[in-house]
């Protein structure tokens, strides 16, 4: 029982502790991955080529080792899109073809995925539009039947259901779903624009 009672107690103590634990976002931000020049670092680690560009590549067709990139988003993640990026590649001296090669390929890469939220962000628009004039077809049936009093059957159900479900999916892509899309594409555009330097030492 005394047990039971002390890790109650316990418990309870850690729950407050919790409970009132904080975490200061901007200052670790600022610390983490802003630089003195106004730039958010981040500072990668490559042994050669191959850590960045995918060894199965062809010259002139390079594509990007999904690894690497994968890192460099999940950096990207937490800096604001108001931060412009600077990517340092650490541990390799590149000659300097290479290095416009490597620069080439992240930027194309980068660049895709801008492309791709793009056409999220339009597919997105072209739904709610649809579900728009559904929605406004389904009001006017609906004020139709009213006006003749018929309010009720299978066909009145029908145009009820279809005009709140239209109603509520409109709402969800243009609102919600917009919003989500809006963030991912700034996301994407900041790192569209990331600027790429290359220091061979080893950080």
């Amino acid at each position: 029982m005394f047990l039971i009672t002390k890790l109650n107690k316990k418990t309870k103590r850690n729950l407050r502790k919790y409970r009132n634990t904080k975490f200061n976002y901007s200052n670790f931000i600022n610390e983490y991955y802003i630089d003195d020049d106004g730039y958010a670092y981040i500072s990668t680690k490559v042994k050669d080529i191959s850590d960045i560009i995918s060894k199965h590549s062809i010259r002139d067709y390079e594509w990007v080792n999904l690894d690497y990139v994968e890192y460099v988003n999940n950096q990207a993640k937490y800096i604001p899109v108001g931060e412009s990026i600077l990517l340092e590649i650490c541990g390799h001296k590149f000659s300097p073809k290479d290095e416009e090669m490597i620069k080439r390929v992240l930027k194309q890469y980068f660049g895709l995925k801008f492309g791709d939220s793009i056409i999220e962000k339009n597919i997105n628009k072209r739904k709610a539009l649809v579900l728009l004039i559904f929605g406004i077809i389904s009001t006017l049936l609906f004020v139709g039947l009213s006006i003749f009093h018929i309010t009720s059957g299978l066909i009145s159900e029908l145009i009820v259901f279809g005009l709140w479900f239209f109603i509520w999916e409109f709402l969800d892509l243009a609102i919600l779903e917009a919003s989500d899309l809006d963030n991912k594409s700034l996301k994407a555009a900041q790192l569209a624009n990331i600027k790429i330097v290359f220091n061979e030492n080893e950080k």
